[in-house]
Formats: C-alpha cells, structure tokens, sequence
C-alpha cells in the first residue's frame, strides 16, 4: 500500500513537472512574441514619428512657399488674375483689385469681360492687348497679356492675365510728342521771330516820325501803330529770350534810369488805356550789377501785364526802396487780380489766363531775376489788384560798408 501511494505521489510529480516546464516554455515564447511585439511597436513609432515630422516640414515649406508667392503677388507693380473655366475669379492680388476695383467674377465690368476674353485668345501671338476704360470715375488705359492654364492630365484649369496701368505712360508718351513738336515749332518760331523783328522796327521807327508828322486822326491812327508794333516786338523778344536765353552781360545799372525809360517807352499806350503811372522811387543807392537790355525786358513785361490786367483806367505804381544790404523793386496795379490757385504757377513757361497771351512774359522775368541772382514773389487779391516784388543785391557803392 504504502509502495503504490510512493509510486502515485511520483508519478504525480513527473505530471507536475512535466506541466511546469510546457508553462516555463509557453511563459518563455510569450516572453519572446511580447519583447518583438514591443520592438515593433517601437519601430513603428519612431517611423510614425519620423513620417509626421516629415509632414510637418513639407506642410510647413507648403506654407512658407505659399506665403512668399502671396508676398510677391501683393507686391508686384501689376495686377494678377486668375479665372476659372466658369469665369469665376479664383485669384487676384491686391494690384488687379486697385486698377479694376473687382474682387469677384460678378463685379468686373462688362467691357473688362470682354477685354480678358480678348486677352486670352492673344496668348499664341504674345502680344499685350491695351484698351481705355472708365474705372472708379476715371478713364484708365490698361494692358494685359493672357496664358491658359492646365492640369497635370493637360486639361484646362483656367485663364492668368496680368495687368499694367499703363496710363500714365500713355501720357507721359503724349507730352513727349507735344514737347517735341513744341520744340519744332519753337525752332521755327524762333526763325519768324529773327524775320518778323528787323521789320518791326522799321515799321516803329515810321509811325514814329508820321505821329511828328500828322495830326488829329491821322496822328491817333499813326500811333496806334507804334503802340502795336511795341507790344509786338515785346512778345518777339519774350520768345527769342525763352527760346535761346542770352547770358546776362553784367555792368553798373541805375534802377532808377531804367524806370524811367520804361515810363517814356509805356506812356502811349497808359494813356490810351487810361491807365496812371506812379512812382515812388525811395531807394538811396539804386546802383545794381546787372544787364541793362534784360531789365529794361524784364520791367517792361511787368509792366505790360499790368496793363493787360487793367482793361480801361486803373492806377500802375512803381516802387524802390532799400532793405538792408538789398534793393527792392516793386510793382503794383489795380487790375483784376490773380486767383489765388494760380500764383504758384504763373511763372511756368506757357501758362496764362489771358486767351490772347503766350504764357511767355512772366516765365521770362521770372528767367532775368534769376540770372541777376534775385528772388521775385507775388502777392494778388481778385479785383483788387496785384504786386510783384522783385529784390536784388545792392552793388557796393563808395564809402559804404
């Protein structure tokens, strides 16, 4: 009995040792299944991780590269717009948006339709297609040029143009040709100015002696003559002096000497006109470095535009005075005034208010002061009248400091 319960009990031990070395085994070989499950996962992990970061590097260059074309789409000097093939505007940069003042498809004007259309049907020829619109209450001349747009697969996406404001080339182009055929005509003025002159004088010199010759009508008439000849020659000299400037001869010139023969020269046509001279010729030391002929033209302009200022009757005053070390001449009438949007530009070369004038003489005065290193400003109130005021250097005289 107690040999068969040692056998059993042995036998039970084999069983449980048997039994325990498959669970040590089974225990080992899911030990192993785990520690490679866990190797894997980590693999995959790092892959995952490096897939991501490889994502987020090509999202984030996407980006980068998306904003620096945006950045250059907004700062281009052209416009650029894109259509789909519906019409339907999928781009355009804030250029495009200025010129046409359209964000979308149904904003665009009907001519501008079309002016694409025609854009994009140019593309094979390469050339720009200009038109002029009325855009934002302005008229605008604008160019495109046009590229069809596809796929991959070749299909058609859409239409790019791009867009120039060509406007004020176009005008720049303009006043280009206008200086230039200004300067035709200048040359050929110039010309008839040389003939028109030489005859001039004699014609002056004539009605002269006729007004010491004749009386009553014949007089009036002989020196009406010599009153247009004079404004005639003066608007001759105005163009020869604008068109080739002479260099200022300088030497001693009393002022005051000068005014007086424009007085002399003037009071014909003042006393047609009914106009009044006054002077008030206050300055101690009138003696100026200057080119006698160019203030005398100078002098007379001013005084000329005063009277054409002055229709009939009006008051014309002349005055010097010292200021420091400078002499001031100044002039004033009683005219119609300047208006007031106007004084800036009254010295440029062929502005005027007057239809009959050349915009030529105050351009010309404003050329003589320059070249005897003087400043000249206006001051003018409508129907009151206007003063010009022109200040010089002084030449030194004897004795004075």
């Amino acid at each position: 009995m107690a040999a068969e319960l040692e056998n059993r009990q042995s036998g039970d031990t084999a069983l449980l040792m048997q039994a325990f070395e498959v669970f040590t085994h089974a225990s080992n070989s899911l030990e192993s299944a785990f520690s490679q499950l866990q190797s894997q996962v980590r693999t995959l992990t790092e892959e995952l991780e490096a897939k991501n970061l490889e994502l987020e590097k090509s999202l984030r260059e996407k980006q980068e590269a998306q904003d620096y074309l945006r950045k250059i789409l907004e700062r281009l000097p052209c416009g650029v717009i894109v259509f789909d093939q519906n019409g339907g505007i999928t781009l355009c940069n804030p250029m495009a948006s200025d010129v046409l003042g359209a964000h979308t498809a149904g904003s665009l004007l009907p001519e501008t339709r079309g002016f694409f259309a025609a854009s994009a049907s140019a593309d094979l020829t390469g050339k720009e297609i200009e038109s002029e619109f009325s855009l934002n209450g302005r008229n605008r001349v604008l160019a495109t040029s046009g590229t069809s747009l596809s796929n991959e697969e070749g299909e058609a996406t859409g239409t790019l143009h791009i867009i120039r404001d060509v406007t004020e080339m176009k005008a720049l182009q303009e006043r280009n040709k206008r200086v230039e055929r200004l300067s035709a005509m200048g040359e050929m003025a110039v010309e008839l100015a040389h003939e028109i002159r030489n005859p001039l004088g004699s014609i002056e010199l004539f009605a002269s002696l006729l007004v010491k010759e004749l009386s009553g009508d014949s007089r009036r008439w002989a020196e009406n003559i010599r009153i247009g000849t004079r404004s005639l020659n003066t608007i001759v000299s105005n163009m020869l002096q604008f068109a080739n400037p002479v260099q200022a001869e300088l030497s001693k010139v009393n002022l005051h000497d000068v005014i007086g023969e424009i007085a002399k020269f003037t009071e014909p046509i003042m006393s047609q006109r009914q106009v009044g001279l006054e002077t008030c010729l206050t300055a101690r030391h009138p003696v100026i470095s200057g080119d006698h002929e160019l203030l005398k033209q100078m002098m007379l302009n001013l005084v000329f535009n005063a009277m054409k200022a002055m229709p009939s009757r009006g008051s014309l005053i002349i005055r010097t005075r010292d200021i420091g070390t400078k002499l001031e001449l100044e002039i004033q009438d009683t005219g119609i005034g300047i208006p007031a949007e106007y004084l800036d530009r009254i010295f440029d070369p062929f502005f005027t208010t007057n239809r009959n004038g050349t915009g030529l003489g105050l351009s010309v005065v404003h050329q003589i002061v320059e070249k005897h290193s003087g400043t000249i400003r206006v001051t003018s109130e409508m129907n009151r009248g206007t003063c010009f005021v022109i200040t010089f250097g002084r030449e030194p005289q004897e004795g004075i400091l």
